[in-house]
């Protein structure tokens, strides 16, 4: 009987040690992994494959000028590339391509709406140059195809000359030659306005508009926020201003130090935000480096508040295991509230849905093909995901597989609020990859939007989202409490009868009595 017994708990064992999902270091699965519940990098589906690679540096409109990348905008049938000077003979400028990467056009120079360039008096060479973009990083187009381009053209403070005229934000718009040609004039320039209040120097680096024509300008070493500018180009305020960690050491010393020995302590400021982009309802996503801040990505509303959703395992931000640091460098976000977040540390892009759940991890750090050596920014074309490189001119084009494709339509599903075919699209996702927790996660979503709230927690447990869980349990509870109201209060309320009666009955007596 023992034999039988131990040979009976040896195949249990064995078989529960061959299912189990192992855990696996971060570095082993390279891209093809996701985090789970316990913070465990395990293997997982690809969701985009390397569709392409375009070397900007080979258009032949460029005529061999290029430098370096900083920028993309994805608007509804251009691509805008900001390509910053790194050397004086080489001119920054802005290159345009249609979205299937065709070279439209490039334009550097600043042109009135006659098309006459402007000019400027260079006082280290005492010659009138023309103007044109001196260091552009970022750049917004707006729907009706206006052009706002980030000049920052930053200089060391230790640079007495003020032959270059950075430092600014230009608008431009579209007017057209004599021949019926389009081109790009300059519909003004905005510098540091004069009711701007702060210690913040002006030095726009990335920049939305939105839908009434406010600019909201992340500059370089802005430590009180982003900086909020009227449709005239005067100054609103800031907002959004990061919340940072405390040092606990610190701020012991602090509280005993003497006036004079807080004056000598090193100061510190707010950790600045670095990039930004807007969604389609105005919020605005925010990024920061600083290793020093709480929160990587903020989603923030119209008063200055953090709204980002925060239902996922983790909070977004980035790889959770591993020597390196995530180093946030660029956001974008589309139409169905999913958002790609880009570390310039591993070349990594994280791409997470509206609740905050890691949907896949896509590109990588490095001089192979798809690779990037200097990962400066990502953006959205549809569902495919381009990926700057600054340091090799070039963009990685990365398409859907089959099964991001699934991930991707079931996530706009459910936005949208087509539950019953987000959950079908969920089921599908299941079969292709049944240690995707996501995808009984959405499969819950569909089953509690659909008050299915028993099986909507049984999903929600098999997926591990306790917040979801939770949600659901609550509801469950409701519900049995609704459909079984009189068996749970008629036992209450016979008591309460028959405690009345017997006092009635007692009391009678004793009257009697």
């Amino acid at each position: 009987m023992k034999k039988v017994l131990v040979f009976v708990l040896f195949t249990v064992f064995s078989l529960v040690a061959f299912v189990s999902k192992p855990a696996y270091a971060k570095d082993e699965l390279k891209n093809s992994y996701i985090y789970n519940f316990w913070g465990e990098a395990v293997p997982s589906a690809p969701g985009y494959e390397l569709e392409r690679v375009i070397n900007v540096k080979e258009y032949k409109g460029l005529y061999n000028a290029f430098s370096s990348l900083q920028d993309i905008f994805v608007s509804d049938d251009r691509i805008y590339l900001v390509d910053k000077s790194i050397t004086p003979d080489v001119p920054s400028q802005i290159i345009i391509l249609d979205h299937d990467f065709n070279f439209i056009e490039r334009f550097y120079l600043l042109k009135d709406q006659d098309g006459k360039i402007f000019s400027y008096y260079d006082q280290a060479t005492g010659q009138m140059v023309q103007d044109r973009i001196i260091g552009p990083e970022g750049i917004f187009v707006t729907k009706d195809g206006d052009l706002y381009v980030a000049d920052t053209a930053y200089r060391d403070k230790s640079d007495d000359s003020n032959a270059i005229p950075g430092a600014r934000i230009i608008h431009f718009s579209i007017a057209y030659d004599r021949r019926g040609n389009p081109f790009y004039y300059v519909k003004r320039i905005i510098r540091q306005p004069e009711n701007m209040i702060g210690k913040t120097e002006f030095l726009p680096s990335k920049l939305v508009v939105d839908k009434a024509d406010r600019i909201y300008a992340v500059v370089r070493g802005g430590n009180e926020g982003i900086i909020e500018l009227n449709a005239d180009g005067s100054f609103s305020r800031y907002f959004g201003v990061n919340k940072m960690r405390v040092n606990l050491v610190d701020y012991f010393w602090k509280r005993f130090a003497s006036d004079v020995q807080k004056e000598k302590m090193t100061k510190v400021y707010a950790p600045p935000f670095n990039n930004l982009d807007m969604d389609a309802d105005g919020f605005i996503y925010a990024t920061s480096s600083d290793q020093n801040t709480i929160d990587f990505i903020k989603r923030i509303n119209p008063s200055g508040e953090d709204v980002l959703v925060r239902r996922g395992y983790f909070s977004p931000s980035g790889d959770l295991q591993g020597s390196t640091t995530t180093v946030f460098v660029s956001v974008s976000v589309n139409d169905y509230g999913m958002y790609a977040l880009l570390d310039e540390t591993t070349g990594h892009v994280f791409i997470y849905n509206f609740d905050g759940e890691l949907l896949t991890i896509i590109g990588e750090k490095g001089s192979t093909k798809g690779s990037s050596i200097q990962p400066v920014d990502v953006a959205w074309l549809g569902d495919k995901i381009l990926v700057a490189d600054a340091k090799n001119g070039r963009i990685s084009v990365y398409r859907p597989t089959e099964f991001g494709k699934l991930v991707l339509d079931a996530t706009k599903a459910y936005y949208q609020g087509e539950w019953d075919l987000a959950g079908n699209l969920w089921l599908e996702v299941i079969n292709h990859n049944a240690n995707y927790d996501i995808a009984y996660v959405g499969y819950g979503k569909m089953l509690y939007m659909n008050e299915q709230y028993k099986e909507a927690k049984d999903y929600f447990k098999l997926g591990n989202n306790r917040t979801y869980y939770s949600m659901a349990f609550k509801k469950y509870r409701n519900d049995i409490l609704r459909d079984n109201f009189w068996l749970f209060i008629t036992p209450i309320v016979l008591a309460a009868v028959w405690v009345v009666y017997t006092e009635y009955k007692y009391n009678r007596k004793g009257g009697s009595n």
